[in-house]
């Protein structure tokens, strides 16, 4: 369950909104008070593998960035862990977070970055082998970017549903999903898988719920399995991942991508494609 979290993996003070950034007015700005580091994690895995996590940031000498620690399927809002530490350089590296700063011998989670000043930050998540490392990297997301209920009916309105593709099915690839709580209310929700259409594909339908707390995520291990497209080779299957009317909570989502054959992976970020683009908050690519 935690460990298959791993297979995952994986500027300026903001001017515009978010909603302005989002019609095509300039690049987003990664720099910001409050950042979600998703898939961090120290702790063994699948074939043998050590997970750890590295984390970089960048911001403003002499400002104080606190990191709050949030384990995946957590039963409570509160952090497992936090640190602060105090940027002595513009770009600060913290390897083996989790162990190093957070005092965590294994963890897999969330990491809630919160600075005096903005701050950015990139995480790599990996493990011995091959006579080296290997794993992925990639940038904590500014809250604002995730998905956020209007605390009414938002059923059948894309601009509260995040939509994820760019996916490979069984035989040849297995998808695992990610859901994100990227708030401070717990959050609940629903997964479903789509054909090319929109329509659900050949097989058992899929409606699979979400409960969340606080900056805490739940996985959904291979949410294509089973399932069949009416199209092609299946490449063409999505998935939407829908908040529950009358929530108020922000989500975020990602999918892995894992080769059957080789376990090389990719990830995809779920994105708000709405036809109304700009009429809401949503996730970007």
């Amino acid at each position: 369950m935690r460990l298959a979290v791993f297979t995952i993996l994986g500027a300026l003070i903001l001017g515009p909104t978010a909603s302005a950034q989002m019609t095509g007015t300039g690049p987003v700005n990664m720099m910001w008070g409050e950042l979600l580091a998703p898939a961090a994690g120290r702790g063994p895995g699948a074939m043998g593998s050590f997970w750890k996590t590295d984390l970089w940031l960048k911001g403003t000498v002499g400002s104080r960035v606190t990191l709050e620690f949030h384990t995946i399927d957590a039963t409570t809002d509160a952090a497992t862990a936090t640190a602060t530490v105090t940027m002595n350089s513009a770009v600060t590296f913290l390897p083996d977070v989790l162990k190093n700063n957070l005092g965590l011998d294994q963890a897999f989670g969330n990491i809630v970055i919160r600075g005096t000043s903005p701050v950015s930050a990139t995480i790599r998540a990996y493990t011995p082998g091959g006579g080296g490392d290997y794993g992925t990297a990639f940038m904590a997301m500014p809250t604002f970017m995730a998905m956020r209920g209007t605390g009414g009916m938002m059923d059948n309105d894309d601009r509260y549903q995040l939509q994820v593709v760019g996916l490979q099915p069984q035989p040849r690839a297995r998808v695992n999903l990610m859901v994100t709580n990227s708030g401070s209310l717990p959050i609940s929700g629903t997964v479903e898988v789509l054909d090319a259409d929109g329509l659900p594909p050949l097989g058992a339908p899929v409606s699979l719920p979400f409960s969340i707390r606080a900056y805490s995520s739940h996985q959904f291990g291979d949410v294509l399995g089973g399932r069949t497209s009416r199209f092609g080779d299946g490449s063409q299957m999505q998935i939407r991942v829908r908040v529950a009317n009358n929530s108020t909570g922000m989500v975020m989502a990602l999918a892995s991508v894992v080769d059957n054959a080789t376990n090389d992976t990719y990830t995809v970020m779920g994105s708000m494609m709405s036809s109304t683009f700009g009429n809401g908050p949503g996730m970007m690519p």
